[in-house]
């Protein structure tokens, strides 16, 4: 019986209480020949902003199905910027060349918002619909099926190839690795299933060929105490790389010891967009690192991504389940090794866990072709 129970818990996670979570679907289209000769009539071509009324006569009707269907808050980009969702408990909208950043808490924010470059021809629009409650979690399958019934409505009134549109259903679960020193009390347990198993519950169908991902992304700050682990040299081309590599290969080793094998430590001052793609492929574009892993044939290992002539505010480790982490019962047992690896990289990093954070947020993706 005790051997039975101790196999059962590896599959559940304990997350602390204070842990955070996120929801939003964001859904993609292109800006085709074929939309554009149907709204031929809202492009002047002779205005400084041609496309500003077929834009916005896009939004308003993606804003009146959201209010339609009770769906409070939602984003609508024509900019051809790349949209970044965290939770934060301060409601904030950051704008950069590459991205626009959207923090807000699900329980407290709502909004609705335009992000439009008229002056251009847009290769692709982005609709962010933001779920809102108390546990977006749990009614994470009703919020799906809500937007599926939006969205087909928006693509019906303004006549989109049903074909052309992609939609990509995330989760998170944001955390600190060491809430309980802290002082936190409390837990959540999950076991993680995966999206499509909690949707079926609820009736909801996915299409066989879809792309999903499960992965993790950790923050590690570089502070003083950990800066001082060296001693660091800048009369070197690269005095921060010493640095870098003494983290990454404890990192590593624990990763290894727990049987995580595939991911990326980033040490450039980059943020990581974590992608399924059938080929590994690896990107920086602006102050976006993009990453593109296949869970189902890994490479097997931690590609680096170093900058060692800076010194950064954090090092970021992702780690990524592949098919073999995946099992019956879900990804909690994937995310307990996760968090072992971690412990361990921070105890030989002389973490002092009552005051030192390590903040881990889950990712859970689906994505699909209508």
């Amino acid at each position: 019986m005790p051997i039975s129970r101790s196999r059962n818990n590896q599959h559940k996670v304990y997350i602390p209480s204070s842990a955070r979570t996120n929801h939003y679907l964001l859904v993609k289209f292109p800006l085709t020949d074929e939309l554009i000769s149907l709204n031929n009539q809202l492009i002047d071509r002779t205005s400084e902003q041609p496309y500003q009324r077929l834009y916005q006569h896009l939004a308003d009707s993606f804003f009146d199905v959201n209010n339609k269907l009770d769906i409070e808050s939602g984003q609508f980009i024509a900019n051809g910027k790349f949209a970044r969702i965290r939770y934060s408990p301060e409601k904030l909208t950051v704008q950069t060349d590459e991205e626009i950043l959207f923090l807000y808490s699900p329980r407290n924010h709502y909004s609705q918002n335009t992000y439009i470059n008229g002056k251009k021809r847009v290769r692709v629009i982005t609709l962010v619909f933001l779920a809102n409650g108390d546990d977006v979690r749990q009614t994470s399958a009703e919020f799906h099926k809500n937007v599926l019934l939006a969205l087909n409505e928006f693509i019906d009134v303004n006549h989109i190839n049903k074909s052309t549109v992609r939609v990509c259903d995330h989760q998170h679960f944001t955390y600190d690795l060491f809430s309980k020193d802290k002082g936190v009390t409390g837990t959540q347990t999950h076991k993680l299933r995966t999206l499509k198993n909690r949707y079926a519950a609820d009736d909801i169908s996915l299409p066989d060929k879809r792309d999903v991902l499960t992965y993790v992304v950790a923050d590690l700050p570089i502070n003083r105490r950990i800066k001082e682990l060296l001693n660091i040299d800048k009369s070197k081309e690269q005095p921060y790389q010493p640095l870098y590599d003494l983290i990454s290969h404890a990192f590593i080793e624990s990763a290894n010891k727990q049987h995580l094998f595939e991911g990326a430590i980033l040490a450039n001052g980059l943020i990581p967009i974590v992608r399924s793609r059938l080929e590994e492929k690896h990107k920086a574009a602006g102050e976006l690192q993009k990453l593109s892993f296949n869970p189902f044939e890994p490479n097997n290992n931690f590609t680096l991504h170093f900058a060692g002539d800076c010194l950064v505010d954090s090092i970021q480790f992702v780690i990524i389940a592949t098919e073999d982490h995946k099992t019956s019962q879900g990804y909690g047992k994937f995310l307990n090794l996760a968090e072992q690896a971690l412990r361990s990289t921070a105890e030989k990093l002389g973490y002092v866990n009552s005051k030192e954070e390590l903040v881990i947020r889950l990712h859970q993706h689906l994505g699909y072709d209508l």
